[in-house]
């Protein structure tokens, strides 16, 4: 991947705060216990119930026995249980600006993307159905690569490896070509480069498992594959490490 812009990086991440949630040690039953009930309205989904009460959404897929994310229904009663809320880490914007050398897409990685995501009740799935060909910080010059590059047909579905809203989906990220970036809970985010077509637009809440766009080679790519990334704070994660 090569190197992009300030005010780039500025626009791919301006979605991207701190919203750091805590999990529960035990899962209370609905009505019972501090929390609320909700009313579900037009456009709602899981996502947008647990960003607006800061609980994670397995939580309260749990508490309301739901099997399927998208089977909510308009005046359909929610029990949304109050969570200790954690000490929040520094916003994207902050993490950026304290750290040194060129402001990229090339940050530092630390060692704890699995556990980190499950104490966030994350749970990432594979984008898109293919071959690794390029790992984590493979060898590319003169910096890091901060993702794993993934080869598919041209044109395969690429699915969101979490719920989130989408905070950027363009191409002027120079060699990222068409990308998408999705914001998820506690400053986690994933990036999604190289595509044939983005089908999300900025501003859009999408769930696991949606089609957010078409493996393509746009950018800086000589084949048509998969550029993923996995963030938090801004700071890049081994996906492999988050990843079933």
């Amino acid at each position: 991947m090569g190197r992009i812009t300030r005010a780039a990086l500025g626009l791919a991440l301006a979605g991207l705060v701190a919203l750091a949630v805590g999990g529960c040690s035990s899962t209370p039953k609905p009505g019972r216990g501090a929390g609320t009930w909700y009313v579900v309205q037009p456009g709602d989904t899981l996502w947008r119930v647990s960003q607006r009460f800061g609980v994670p959404v397995d939580t309260v897929k749990r508490v309301n026995q739901l099997g399927d994310a998208r089977t909510l229904a308009i005046g359909q009663r929610l029990w949304v249980p109050r969570v200790e809320v954690g000490s929040a880490p520094p916003p994207a914007r902050a993490a950026l600006a304290a750290s040194h050398g060129p402001h990229t897409l090339e940050q530092r990685e630390t060692p704890d993307c699995g556990d980190a995501a499950r104490e966030a009740s994350l749970a990432f799935e594979w984008p898109v159905l293919g071959t690794t060909t390029s790992g984590f910080d493979a060898g590319r010059g003169d910096h890091r690569h901060d993702g794993i590059d993934i080869a598919a047909a041209l044109g395969a579905p690429v699915h969101a490896a979490e719920a989130g809203k989408v905070v950027y989906a363009g191409d002027d990220l120079g060699a990222y070509g068409r990308a998408i970036v999705i914001k998820h809970v506690g400053s986690w985010a994933t990036v999604y480069a190289h595509n044939d077509r983005n089908l999300v637009g900025e501003g859009d809440f999408v769930e696991k498992g949606d089609v957010i766009a078409r493996v393509g080679q746009s950018g800086n790519a000589s084949a048509p594959h998969l550029h993923f990334e996995i963030r938090r704070a801004n700071v890049p994660r081994d996906p492999k490490r988050c990843l079933p």
